[in-house]
This record gives C-alpha cells, sequence and structure tokens, in this order.
C-alpha cells in the first residue's frame, strides 16, 4: 500500500507539473483491512514496528487528503 501511495503522490506531481489540476482524492483500493486500519490510525502498535515508515507516509498521505483507502474483498 504504501508503495501504491508514493506512486499515486508522484503521478498526481507529474500532472500538476504538466497544468492538469486534480481535484479530487485517489481511491486507493486494498483486501487487507489490517493494513488500511494501521494506516487511517495513528496508535503505534509493538506488532508493527517493522512497517513504521510505510504506515506512516500512507497515514500522512490520506491526512492531506491525497489519497482515500477502501477496502475492497479479495474476490472482486
Amino acid at each position: 500500500m504504501a508503495l501504491l501511495t508514493t506512486e499515486v503522490t508522484w503521478l498526481r506531481w507529474l500532472l500538476m507539473d504538466f497544468g492538469v489540476s486534480i481535484t479530487t482524492l485517489t481511491l486507493v483500493l486494498s483486501n487487507s483491512t489490517v493494513a488500511i486500519s494501521v494506516a487511517r490510525d495513528s496508535v503505534k502498535h509493538e506488532l508493527t514496528k517493522h512497517i513504521g515508515v510505510d504506515a506512516f507516509h500512507t497515514r500522512a498521505q490520506v491526512q492531506a487528503q491525497v489519497v482515500a483507502l477502501q477496502y475492497v474483498p479479495s474476490e472482486l
């Protein structure tokens, strides 16, 4: 999710450089409710130390209203 968030952020910057205005959030779909909750929640958990930087980056982009996280079942 962090890699996708980074790519989305870069593409939005590139589009802005080309003069394309983006007024809506970019929807990021994930089949992991745990990943979404870690990215949305700023509480530090013992078991998430190894993904702290990734979670922080994704959380910052959610708070900056660059991306919006949404759950989608794996079957879809």
